[in-house]
């Protein structure tokens, strides 16, 4: 029995050795998607001040997308040997509506151009497909937020108001992807019609 513990665990300390970037960077992506989801709170907060209810919406909704991106880099964090990880998230810097989605539009330009293709090349460097799979989900889904982003932006900056953006938003469970409408199958992921959340349904992160 001890012999077998003993080569149970010299595994497991190699295979942790072996994705040690990749844990680093997954804990990294963890941290980034809470701070997040807790600024697209904020900035849904001070939308609905400006009377800005669907921008509000649809913040709601990326910050329950973000959350999901958190839970599944958990998810692999754990399959490596490591504990769950949940830093408490940053302090956020809320401006006006405008500046507050120009934000947003830069903040998910950049991790789809830059952090997760850069995460995404070490995990497969260390052979990590779960890892891989993950950031790649997140990095389509972080492309997929910023469209929306944008779309509302020049929506808002146009005519000062937002009643041309969608009052409605269906939540990909498994991938963070946003939509208009119900799906019957998530377009990024491919996760079928029963793994999605209707915004501004409340999110359970838990579920």
């Amino acid at each position: 029995m001890s012999i077998l513990f003993v080569t149970v665990v010299a595994v497991f300390v190699s295979c942790s050795d072996k994705h040690e970037n990749t844990v680093a960077n997954l804990k990294v992506a963890i941290a980034g998607e809470i701070d997040a989801s807790a600024t697209y709170l904020a900035f849904s907060k001070k939308a609905t001040e400006e009377g800005y209810r669907y921008i509000a919406n649809m913040l709601n909704a990326v910050a329950a997308a973000e959350g999901i991106h958190a839970r599944n880099h958990n998810d692999v964090l754990k399959k490596l040997g490591e504990p769950v990880f949940m830093p408490t998230a940053a302090t956020s810097t809320v401006s006006g509506t405008v500046e507050n989605i120009q934000a947003a539009v830069d903040s998910e330009k950049n991790e789809y151009t830059v952090t997760y293709p850069g995460f995404i090349a070490t995990a497969k460097k260390e052979k990590s497909n779960d890892a891989v799979r993950t950031f790649t989900l997140a990095n389509a889904a972080e492309k997929n937020h910023e469209t929306h982003f944008s779309e509302a932006l020049s929506i808002l900056k146009e005519t000062g108001s937002d009643e041309g953006v969608s009052s409605k938003w269906f939540v990909c469970e498994q991938c963070g992807g946003m939509f208009k409408a119900h799906f019957a199958r998530c377009s990024l992921c491919k996760a079928d019609t029963e793994r999605q959340y209707f915004i501004p349904r409340e999110f359970d992160a838990n579920r």
